[in-house]
């Protein structure tokens, strides 16, 4: 009996979200024709330069602060806080 509740809950709610917020006056988008192609479509914007992008990795220091990668120093961590840099 709880599954056969748990079911018209959920389809209660499934249908009432399709329904919620819906314009009556609004009509579906337009589909081509079957066996139409559609026409076609300008190109992507190119791609922004990797230069200056390192992964949004960051490291724990041993003072429980963390440090992000530099893109000024080939992507590599920043030193941490009172490491030493010898």
């Amino acid at each position: 009996m709880t599954r056969a509740l748990a079911a018209a809950v959920l389809l209660f709610t499934l249908n009432g979200c399709g329904l919620a917020g819906a314009d009556p006056a609004a009509k579906p988008a337009s589909q081509p024709a079957a066996g139409k192609p559609l026409p076609p479509a300008p190109p992507p914007p190119p791609l922004p330069d990797k230069a200056g992008a390192c992964a949004a990795d960051v490291k724990q220091c041993a003072d429980g602060s963390y440090v992000s990668r530099n893109p000024d120093n080939d992507c590599a961590f920043d030193a941490c806080p009172g490491a030493n840099n010898h």
